[in-house]
């Protein structure tokens, strides 16, 4: 499935929405008002939000999540909870509300903008050449080319605004927080896994993978060799036909439990089995070296300053939005706890801040992806 990688700095690297480039608009409000059919469903009059100078229709927030389903399904799971719809909604008035205030494009900018939201647009259209489900999603929803470059230059315009205002003291600062994230490691690893990362059916219980992991770490202890144990016990596709190797790689991108046994086992000695998500993992470090601050690769720089530009947009989105929204009537499955109608006061869901800047990381969790885009055989 089709994936935004909103860390990647190629994104990131647009600073305004197209649509409002196709209406003329530089963020002045006469001037959106004259391309409001730009935004995807304005003429519903079915009103999910009101917010200071603005409103959201059904059609498109409807529209919005549906686009948001295709870039990243896991969305389909979270909005099935009614409590993070209303939350995904306020969301997305936040990002409305800062579109308006971007700053004016230079003529060259607005080029660079058509020119990478064309690019997302062709892409998806290749992927739904191969894609049938992708290619009925689409067109289920409704999703016109305007809507998809609207929704896509939305979020990424935003990002690349405050990814501009962040200054390299911000960027030293978090690095000094984050700074064993940029450890290069080379290890060996041997996943026994409790679910099938294709198909999440369960392979084994907990218990079993455990016992399972003790008995390879007792057979490499004896001298068993890694390539053929490897490739009899792991279940990790991207490293069991290598002996279980991953090769210099930066540990930032890892699940945590694995990051930290990659972090702090002892070089040279096969720890015990770690457990992760993903099942129990059979480690041995080989080797281990740290990054300085000057050494990192522009796209790390990159990722640190999305970092900060998330944390940013997280203060707006839990602090000044919830007073600029006046009403949500968002209609949801009745549960405990929900008024009538579905009808709530203004301010953002409680519990909305997640980890790496909640509601703002590109979006929450359940927009694109908050960390560069991986395999699962990257992340075990």
């Amino acid at each position: 499935m089709l994936r935004i990688n909103w860390k990647k700095g190629t994104l990131l690297a647009m600073t305004a929405v197209l649509a409002l480039a196709l209406a003329a608009g530089c963020g002045k409000k006469d001037e959106q008002e004259s391309g409001a059919n730009a935004v995807p469903g304005a003429a519903d009059t079915k009103i999910v939000a009101e917010y200071k100078d603005g409103k959201v229709t059904e059609e498109e927030y409807a529209k919005y999540t549906a686009f948001f389903k295709i870039v990243n399904p896991d969305v389909a799971s979270y909005l099935q909870i009614p409590q993070l719809q209303e939350q995904f909604l306020k969301e997305y008035v936040g990002y409305k509300i800062l579109q308006t205030r971007l700053p004016e494009q230079t003529e060259e900018t607005k080029k660079e903008t058509e020119t990478k939201t064309n690019e997302f647009y062709d892409q998806l259209k290749e992927a739904e050449k191969t894609n049938a489900d992708l290619k009925k999603q689409v067109e289920d929803a409704k999703l016109s080319e305007t809507d998809i470059k609207y929704f896509y230059g939305l979020i990424t315009s935003i990002m690349a605004n405050e990814q501009d205002k962040v200054t390299d003291e911000q960027v030293q600062k978090k690095y000094d927080e984050t700074k064993d994230d940029y450890n290069i490691v080379t290890l060996r690893h041997v996943l026994v896994g409790t679910t099938d990362g294709s198909t999440g059916e369960e392979l084994r219980t907990e218990e079993e993978a455990l016992k399972r992991a003790q008995e390879v770490k007792k057979k490499l202890d004896a001298g068993g060799d890694w390539t053929a144990l490897a490739k009899e016990y792991s279940d990790d596709p991207g490293s069991k036909d290598k002996g279980g190797l991953y090769d210099a790689a930066a540990v930032g991108g890892y699940v945590t439990e694995f990051k930290d046994a990659a972090n702090k086992q002892e070089i040279g000695k096969i720890g015990e089995p770690v457990l992760t998500q993903y099942g129990y993992h059979v480690i041995k470090v080989e080797k281990r070296e740290a990054t300085a601050f000057d050494k990192l690769t522009a796209e790390q720089k990159s990722s640190i300053e999305q970092s900060v530009a998330s944390a940013t947009l997280n203060d707006f989105m839990t602090k000044e939005l919830p007073g600029l929204i006046t009403k949500t009537n968002l209609p949801q499955t009745p549960t405990e706890g929900t008024t009538d109608g579905g009808t709530t006061n203004s301010g953002a869901t409680e519990g909305a801040t997640k980890e790496d800047g909640a509601a703002t990381n590109g979006t929450t969790d359940s927009g694109a992806s908050t960390n560069a885009e991986k395999s699962t055989e990257e992340k075990k």
